[in-house]
């Protein structure tokens, strides 16, 4: 379990180079826009606006902390030292940003990559990844938008 817990930065990390955070970081802004168009603000609501604005990194730190152990049952520290030089290196963060600007040689770097053992054995855990994430998501999402209901309803 030690050893466990010692890569939670390490996932932690990872997530935030291969784009994951991100990702939740723009469905949270999407979710506050959506509730702006069901939920115009005023002041009946102002304070479960006050608290959703302010909520954006505890609502990241809660699916960062919902997702690490999925990385940590399939991926040995290895395996995530590996994805995190990838991500990391200039040929991850242009796939992360934009993979149709990827020069050639990152191209190759890429496949590489994907090529390699740890690159396989994310693609043979791919389906599984995706399930367990999409769950997890789903449940954070959800949380997250029951809350926000319950904090702008006029009250």
């Amino acid at each position: 379990m030690a050893q466990d817990s010692s890569l939670i930065p390490k996932v932690s990390s990872y997530l935030e180079s291969n784009g994951t955070i991100k990702q939740y970081k723009n469905a949270y802004r999407e979710l506050l826009n959506l509730m702006e168009k069901q939920f115009p603000k005023s002041d009946r609501n102002s304070n479960g606006w006050l608290y959703l604005e302010r909520n954006e990194t505890k609502a990241l730190t809660e699916i960062n902390d919902l997702l690490v152990p999925i990385y940590i049952k399939h991926f040995n520290e290895q395996d995530i030292d590996k994805m995190q030089t990838f991500y990391t290196s200039s040929s991850g963060q242009q796939l992360v940003k934009d993979r149709t600007k990827l020069t050639d040689a990152q191209r190759k770097e890429v496949d590489a990559f994907f090529g390699s053992k740890v690159g396989l054995k994310i693609k043979t855990k791919q389906q599984i990844l995706s399930e367990e994430i999409a769950g997890v998501s789903e449940y954070w999402s959800k949380d997250l938008y029951q809350t926000a209901v319950l904090l702008l309803k006029e009250e």
